[in-house]
């Protein structure tokens, strides 16, 4: 009778052990099926910007920055969820520089004083990056850490020098465009990329850039996305510069 009875309790053991392993491989093989699906995002991002310059008494630069695109995830593998993410995104960055004109003298009845420089520019990013899906249990939360390369085209870039001036100047501007250039050979406007305006090759500006960067998104009910990555530049923006940019996420995935 002993006998029978652990028959039946092991033969119940191994009822059981079978329905769960059962259970838990079409649970595993349903979610993994979830998960390893590809998916768009439409974004914008905040991406407060650092030029860092390893020139003698030159200074850091600080820029704000805003960007909208569109990504797409590819799956590369049938049984985990890695997947490959590229897409394009255009970005705006700009900047009010005060300090060099800080020491200036007060402007006078008849004189003109630099103010202010301001920098906006306008480029093109190709992200690509390496991503793996992680859907939290018991959750509609996904979080998606992520690595890779950016590709960037500056397409405009400029820096415009504002000026103060005395009551007697002012009046002779109005109605004379070519004041500044003409009378008092001062340029307003001048291009980051021309070295020229920029007055040496060591501070002129690169139309194309390369570098890396590093991040983690979460993902919401399959739809919103939330994320927050680093990364710096491999190439030079020009000479020993390096841009470093932190960025914001807000997105859609669909």
């Amino acid at each position: 009778m002993r006998k029978i009875k652990l028959l039946a309790v092991a033969a119940l053991l191994s009822v059981g052990t079978s329905a769960s392993a059962q259970f838990t491989n079409t649970s595993s093989k349903s979610a993994r099926t979830a998960s390893t699906d590809g998916w768009s995002t439409i974004y914008v991002q905040y991406n407060p910007t650092k030029i860092g310059i390893d020139q003698k008494g030159a200074d850091d630069m600080s820029l704000n920055a805003f960007s909208i695109g569109y990504n797409k995830a590819f799956s590369i593998s049938k049984s985990l969820p890695f997947f490959v993410e590229a897409g394009i995104g255009l970005q705006y960055m700009f900047k009010t520089d005060e300090e060099p004109y800080e020491d200036y003298p007060e402007v006078n009845d008849r004189n003109i004083q630099p103010t202010a420089d301001k920098y906006n520019v306008f480029s093109a990013k190709i992200p690509v990056s390496l991503a793996y899906c992680w859907s939290i249990p018991n959750s509609k939360v996904a979080l998606i850490p992520f690595a890779g390369i950016d590709f960037r085209i500056n397409i405009s870039g400029k820096v415009k020098t504002e000026y103060e001036m005395g009551e007697d100047v002012e009046d002779y501007y109005e109605g004379n465009e070519g004041f500044w250039e003409e009378y008092y050979g001062l340029q307003e406007s001048r291009s980051l990329f021309d070295e020229d305006d920029m007055g040496d090759e060591d501070y002129t500006w690169k139309r194309f850039q390369i570098g890396w960067h590093i991040g983690v998104n979460a993902r919401f009910n399959g739809n919103l996305l939330l994320g927050v990555s680093y990364g710096t530049d491999f190439s030079e923006l020009f000479k020993k510069a390096k841009m470093k940019t932190t960025s914001v996420t807000l997105g859609y995935c669909f």
